[in-house]
């Protein structure tokens, strides 16, 4: 709870201090006293956004210091918009100095009520009826269960994208792999198989040539060459000639016979030569098919796209037994978080029975008998973090039923609200509440059952109230006023006669006159 409240230069308050009680606190003055300052120094501690304009005129500077039982929370607004947040003294973020005060302390001004409009705002209230087991272990199995599948679910839609784009990418790459084992691509490898098929074609048909010539000399296979021919014609000649020259003639003949005999040997290894540059063909053709199928000249750029290629594909082929165990965990995950929901909406039902009837017993108590107080659910196609379930508050009044804004008035709206609060675990209620002239749109026996139940609810934790009903001021266990006296603001506790002057004033606008002085001790009798 808040013990004190220091303000300097903020609004139109220079300096003030506020002590405030452990149950109802009120405070009360004049419209433009300076109750709204009161209001706008807790903002900023809460860790509204500061500016210059919340500073005291002809100030560079305003403090707000609220202690709290064992914690002290310090705010500097400079003129320049820039603050400073400080911690039991030492600097502290203004995030960090937020999330401490907000566990705090809650602000609820006449605009409070539109949290009642807030589907996630009506589920937490609802939650915070849970049993404590569904609260904490069901709900945080469910969360986990829940996290676990998205994460899963979120890696399975990436795998599949992925393996998409890769199967799209290498819709051919069957063929280039195949192409990629002919060519066996390598830095400067078509210049290189160019310069082989030439040398390799130039032999080939130099030996093409030889064997035609030796064919011709010898005849080949079928019938006499060059030299038998000759050797015939020699015949027809020898008789002209002496034996010696035939003799010599017959010897040349041999010789030649054996050389050109020796000579068939050298072309052998002509198959071999044609194998070579019929692989040496291939492979060239399929390193040029390859580039135009990947639209890539270089070389060493191809070497580098089939690295990818090798790469995404091993990661491809791999990725199925990932997809097949990522898609086992989410389905699996995905039932755990299933059933925990159905569990939960399950207490959810229960408790939103219960919390009605509260709600509804205390609203008979606050003058709204007639009106019916209600939780409608709607099932989720989606499960969210929540769970499976929307909620809405609904409201009827015999004749219509709606949602609570299109039903209430917004003094019945904050009845509801104060009813809601009655009604909650006090686990949900913060250390302190403070109301910003809640009662608004309310008077009479309304204004006083509420007084009585704003009474009530400071038995659970701290109320101060800015008010400007006096049959809600006289229920207060402190009373502090604010006044502002020649341009300056003051503020100070009051009790005894002060208070009777101050309920007596606001009852009928002045502190003087007895019929209000009267009925002013009757109240805060």
């Amino acid at each position: 709870m808040i013990n004190n409240l220091f303000i300097n230069n903020i609004g139109g308050i220079k300096q003030a201090e506020l002590t405030f009680t452990s149950g109802f606190n009120v405070i009360t003055g004049e419209s433009g006293a300076g109750k709204s300052s009161v209001i706008r120094a807790l903002e900023l501690l809460t860790g509204s956004r500061g500016s210059g304009k919340f500073i005291r005129a002809g100030e560079n500077r305003g403090t707000v210091k609220a202690k709290f039982n064992d914690t002290e929370i310090t705010r500097e607004i400079l003129d320049t918009g820039r603050s400073r947040t400080k911690l039991n003294g030492e600097n502290i973020g203004l995030n960090e100095c937020s999330k401490i005060v907000n566990s705090l302390v809650r602000i609820q001004s006449q605009f409070a009520q539109l949290e009642l409009l807030d589907p996630e705002r009506q589920l937490a209230m609802l939650d915070s009826c849970l049993p404590e087991k569904i609260r904490t272990k069901t709900f945080n199995d469910f969360q986990e269960s829940y996290d676990k599948a998205r994460v899963s679910t979120n890696e399975l839609r990436a795998i599949k994208k992925r393996r998409t784009e890769i199967e799209r990418q290498y819709s051919n790459a069957r063929e280039i792999f195949e192409l990629v084992k002919v060519a066996r691509p390598e830095s400067g490898l078509e210049i290189k198989l160019e310069n082989q098929l030439s040398d390799l074609t130039h032999k080939i048909s130099k030996r093409e040539r030889a064997k035609e010539s030796l064919d011709a000399l010898t005849g080949g296979l079928s019938e006499n060459g060059l030299i038998g021919n000759a050797e015939t014609c020699f015949e027809e000649l020898y008789e002209f000639m002496n034996d010696d020259d035939a003799e010599k003639v017959r010897g040349a003949f041999e010789n030649l016979y054996d050389a050109v005999k020796n000579l068939a040997g050298e072309f052998d290894d002509n198959d071999s030569d044609l194998t070579l540059r019929e692989e040496i063909e291939n492979r060239l053709g399929a390193l040029r098919r390859l580039k135009r199928l990947c639209n890539i000249p270089d070389e060493n750029e191809l070497l580098n796209y089939c690295d990818e290629i090798y790469s995404d594909l091993e990661w491809l082929e791999k990725s199925y037994s990932t997809l097949e165990e990522l898609s086992a965990r989410s389905l699996n995950d995905k039932k755990k978080a299933n059933a925990l929901a159905m569990e939960i909406r399950h207490a959810r039902h229960e408790v939103a029975d219960e919390l009605a009837k509260r709600v509804n017993m205390i609203l008979s108590e606050l003058a709204m008998a007639g009106i019916t107080f209600s939780i409608n659910f709607t099932g989720l196609q989606k499960l969210n973090r929540n769970g499976a379930d929307a909620v809405e508050f609904i409201l009827s009044d015999g004749t219509r039923s709606g949602r609570v804004e299109k039903i209430a008035s917004g003094g019945e709206l904050s009845r509801l609200l104060l009813a809601l609060q009655l009604s909650l675990p006090e686990e949900w209620l913060p250390p302190t509440i403070v109301f910003d002239e809640v009662e608004a749109g309310l008077g009479g026996k309304a204004a006083v059952l509420s007084g009585m139940q704003l009474k009530k609810l400071s038995r659970k934790c701290q109320v101060i109230l800015v008010t400007h009903e006096a049959s809600i001021a006289a229920l207060g266990d402190s009373h502090i006023l604010i006044q502002r006296i020649d341009g300056q603001t003051f503020i100070r506790d009051i009790t005894g006669p002060e208070r009777v002057s101050e309920i007596a004033r606001m009852l009928s606008g002045s502190p003087d006159l007895v019929e209000a002085r009267e009925h002013a001790k009757i109240l805060l009798s």
